[in-house]
């Protein structure tokens, strides 16, 4: 009989707790020492959550068999993410993980079967995977690329739950009145977290003009203090890429992108340092780049003008914003933070997820973007349990 609920929690969280060491010595091999370890703390913190916050999963009852893919980055914490949560309600689970981590998320995937999570691993081939989804599945949850969460839309039969998470592209903005110090600090962390392989991690940065070039300053001090190298040294800022791919177009033509503030190069293979440029609000750059160390920075002279350049472009995760938010306006980010990083917020029993083509969320009769709690979604209320919590 398989575990669900709080028990299944407590159950996966004691035995991660056991294997710390081993789980982070994989990591290391995938991602900076840095991301590692504060991938394991979050990946604890949504395991022992407070049971104030996971009281309602008692209260729910699956919805059947879900297909869950994981995403290459944050390969634990997204297995808890996106294929235990599922189980936690009592769901089937079947589930991929992206090939380049996917010896991370086996370790994880044996440690919540160990624990009695229904939850099965396949290593089958994406079009296999997704076919037998689109015959088999009561629910689907994806993680990746905005092509896929179209296929998956057009070819999933209408009666099946899909939550599709995309690109996120977050956006940072700098205004008149900001610490400028503050921000420049924040905005280095933040696009180099996880190497800049990460949906949350700062993509764009908007600048007033009129403290531009005192930004910029900051900004290229902070980034001269970066430490490029290897995973294994704890002290790295910026590794080796796991997606390597994903820097080469940005790579070789740095120049044409617009005008180049850091000169970013390739150091070894996978290996790139931080490209710092100004560029146009519509440049593909800004709108496009999600996954290597690239940072865009936008000038901006009005409110108006900063608002219509963050409606622009078709995903919308989060923003950050330092100095005076009131006229700023959130232009639909999903998740906003003012003077501090996004990161200081990550809750994994909090909705998540981005406006525009972000995120879908398809049930059998309504389809919406914006964030979803994914325990939540793919379960229904237990007939005769009353009034609900979440």
């Amino acid at each position: 009989m398989s575990v669900y609920g709080k028990q299944l929690l407590a159950a996966v969280a004691e035995r991660v707790r056991a294997q710390r060491e081993t789980l982070l010595d994989a990591l290391v091999g995938v991602e900076t020492y840095r991301t590692a370890r504060t991938e394991l703390d979050w990946t604890l913190a949504a395991l022992e959550a407070d049971e104030r916050r996971t009281d309602w999963l008692d209260s729910r009852d699956p919805v059947g068999t879900v297909y869950a893919s994981t995403p290459a980055t944050m390969p634990m914490y997204s297995f808890v993410l996106f294929a235990l949560s599922p189980a936690v309600v009592g769901n089937r689970v079947i589930t991929r993980a992206a090939s380049a981590s996917r010896h991370c998320a086996q370790l994880m995937g044996d440690i919540v079967t160990d624990a009695g999570a229904d939850v099965v691993m396949t290593a089958a081939p994406w079009s296999e995977f997704s076919a037998r989804a689109c015959t088999e599945a009561d629910g689907v949850v994806f993680a990746g690329s905005a092509e896929h969460i179209q296929l998956l839309d057009e070819r999933l039969p209408a009666q099946t739950q899909f939550i599709g998470q995309g690109p996120g592209v977050s956006a940072t903005v700098v205004t008149t009145d900001a610490d400028l110090q503050q921000a420049a600090e924040t905005v280095i962390a933040t696009r180099l977290f996880n190497s800049a392989q990460d949906c949350l991690a700062t993509e764009r940065v908007y600048v007033a003009d009129s403290v531009y070039d005192a930004f910029v300053e900051a900004l290229i001090g902070q980034a001269d203090a970066i430490t490029v190298g290897d995973n294994e040294e704890p002290e790295t800022d910026l590794g080796p890429l796991l997606i390597p791919d994903a820097a080469k177009p940005w790579y070789s033509q740095l120049s044409d992108l617009g005008s180049v503030i850091r000169k970013g190069r390739q150091l070894d293979d996978g290996l790139y340092d931080l490209a710092i440029l100004e560029a146009e609000a519509d440049a593909p750059v800004v709108l496009e780049e999600t996954f290597c160390p690239v940072l865009p920075i936008v000038r901006y002279s009005n409110t108006r003008q900063l608002q219509q350049m963050l409606s622009a472009g078709r995903f919308a995760l989060s923003m950050t914003i330092f100095g005076d938010s009131q006229r700023t306006g959130t232009a639909d980010f999903a998740h906003v933070a003012v003077n501090q990083a996004i990161y200081d917020f990550e809750d994994a029993w909090s909705p998540f997820g981005g406006y525009r083509h972000t995120t879908l969320v398809r049930g059998a009769h309504n389809r919406r973007s914006g964030p979803v709690l994914i325990p939540y979604e793919l379960s229904r209320p237990r007939p005769g349990d009353g009034a609900e919590t979440t």
